[in-house]
């Protein structure tokens, strides 16, 4: 049995496309000590964070224990390792912070307000 079909020409380039796109998740919102704020979104090889109202980008480095992102030029690093995130920015102490499930904060839980809600993209 043969299987020689060509997809048509708009089929081939849609299916280009999408596999050419890069998927992103997020954003994901963690809660740091005060007065800092943290949101990272993320793709297979990236991060892209913002920290205190700045925006960086890190790429992705390989670690057995935790994912890691980092950007040496800016001096800047994010691990990730269940639901804490720990920023790390050269001469400075190490920032953990914890992942905000909205569903389950204490007014979402109370009934005081409904959890946000990110459409389906």
């Amino acid at each position: 049995m043969r299987f020689n079909t060509l997809l048509p020409l708009p089929a081939l380039g849609l299916g280009l496309m999408l596999a050419s796109a890069t998927a992103l998740a997020g954003p994901t919102d963690y809660r740091c000590p005060a007065p800092h704020t943290l949101r990272a979104a993320f793709t297979p090889r990236d991060a892209i964070v913002t920290f205190d109202g700045q925006n960086y980008t890190l790429r992705r480095v390989r670690d057995s224990r935790e994912a890691r992102f980092t950007n040496g030029k800016q001096g800047v690093s994010l691990a990730l390792s269940g639901s804490n995130a720990t920023w790390q920015r050269k001469g400075e102490d190490d920032l953990v912070c914890r992942k905000v499930v909205a569903s389950l904060e204490p007014e979402a839980l109370a009934g005081q307000r409904p959890a946000p809600t990110t459409p389906a993209r």
